[in-house]
């Protein structure tokens, strides 16, 4: 917050320093030039300004249509299409944007305050002409305010899109479930705190003759219920779906505690019965089987310890499926 705080006061001095008005546009000009994210429009702006030559509002606006505009509409785009431009970024440059546009609303006001308070001091008849003055500079403060608020309203509102894209990206969209991208941040953020975690990694035992015999409908039907089957029974710990019948869980707790906790949930779906919803045929047990191994302190393992329960999960097929399978029992 000191460092946009900082930014903020830094684009001020500069409209101040080449008489431009403090509109939300200009603002926006000086915040991406001083920040140094668009390195052309950086190297335009030098080639006026190192000539000790003021840019003109002319020249800004061309500026701001040639660079910042764009630079903006590939937030937007990004925000409501999808597109891959870095998220991670895109959300911290559009937070620094946020803040300055307040920051600049608060000072902006601020201001305002002071000068009204100053107005008060003056007599009419000893000084019209500064009280003209200032009038009209109170007047296009004011102005400023309300641009500056609108531009502050604008931005919270792309950042909540953004957010929401950011979501969406890491999201599965058929169980709601996090997906392998979700999934790894998840990894990444546990890694190396100091509480112990098992990763078990499951897959649903013969998934594929449900869609050969029933179709993809009912296989969907089949991964939601499994889905919501493991979040009932995991509780607080973390559930997603890494890809195709298979998922991922990541249990706050030790090898032999985390076998228990996923063999109750394998024991809890295989219990339920399930029939087809258009003519009432049971479908049978559906089962899991699952591989267990810890997960590591250093992030640089964690790809080897994904193998490794992998590899567990298919000594568990082997075994007839519908078991767990852990480090400890792997030789068993």
């Amino acid at each position: 917050m000191k460092a946009t705080r900082a930014l903020s006061e830094r684009a001020v001095s500069f409209l101040q320093e080449q008489f431009l008005a403090p509109t939300p546009r200009n603002y926006a000009l000086g915040f991406f030039f001083l920040g140094g994210t668009l390195p052309a429009l950086n190297a335009a702006v030098r080639e006026i300004i190192d000539g000790r030559v003021r840019i003109s509002q002319q020249q800004a606006d061309e500026l701001y249509s040639r660079f910042v505009t764009s630079a903006m509409s590939q937030v937007e785009v990004s925000a409501e299409g999808g597109a891959e431009v870095g998220p991670d970024a895109l959300r911290h440059q559009t937070l620094r944007l946020a803040d300055l546009a307040a920051a600049a609303q608060a000072t902006t006001g601020e201001f305002n305050r002071e000068l009204a308070f100053t107005l008060g001091d003056f007599a009419v008849a000893d000084l019209p002409t500064l009280r003209e003055l200032l009038i009209a500079t109170l007047a296009q403060s004011q102005r400023s305010e309300r641009e500056l608020a609108a531009t502050t309203e604008q931005v919270e509102q792309l950042r909540s899109k953004l957010e929401i894209a950011v979501g969406d990206a890491e999201r599965d969209a058929l169980t709601g479930l996090p997906n392998r991208r979700g999934i790894e941040t998840h990894l990444a953020r546990t890694c190396g705190n100091n509480d112990p975690h098992v990763i078990a990694m499951c897959d649903i035992d013969r998934f594929k003759s449900y869609n050969d015999r029933y179709g993809h409908a009912v296989g969907d039907r089949v991964l939601r219920t499994v889905a919501s089957s493991l979040l009932e029974s995991l509780g607080e710990n973390f559930v997603g779906r890494w890809g195709g019948e298979e998922f991922l869980l990541v249990i706050r707790s030790d090898i032999a505690t985390a076998q228990e906790t996923v063999d109750d949930a394998r024991r809890a779906l295989g219990e339920r019965h399930f029939r087809l919803r258009e003519t009432d045929e049971p479908l049978g047990r559906i089962t899991f089987s699952a591989g267990l191994t810890a997960l590591p302190a250093d992030k640089q393992h964690i790809d080897s310890a994904m193998e490794r329960a992998d590899a567990l999960l298919y000594q568990a097929k082997n075994r007839g499926r519908d078991c767990v399978v852990t480090d400890e029992g792997a030789g068993a």
